[in-house]
């Protein structure tokens, strides 16, 4: 399994209502996204991005999060 799909199956996990997540490699190999989802309305961004980080590292460990750009965390309005 490649590390892209490694990061939207570990954000899946998440259990967030209704996620959309989009996910590209650059050139370098590096992932990144967006995650919209409703969970994140009345959160703050820094709340939505320590959810997010906090539960990727703990999914895929440090190695594979350095790999990893920028998940924008959105709301869908």
């Amino acid at each position: 399994m490649g590390l892209q799909e490694d990061v939207k199956n570990a954000l899946l996990a998440l259990k967030f209502e209704n996620p959309k997540i989009e996910l590209e490699k650059n050139v370098s190999g590096k992932i990144g996204g967006v995650l919209i989802t409703k969970t994140f309305t009345g959160m703050s961004q820094l709340d939505r991005q320590n959810t997010v980080w906090d539960h990727l590292e703990k999914e895929l460990g440090k190695e594979k999060i350095t790999r990893i750009v920028a998940v924008l965390t959105l709301t869908p309005d």
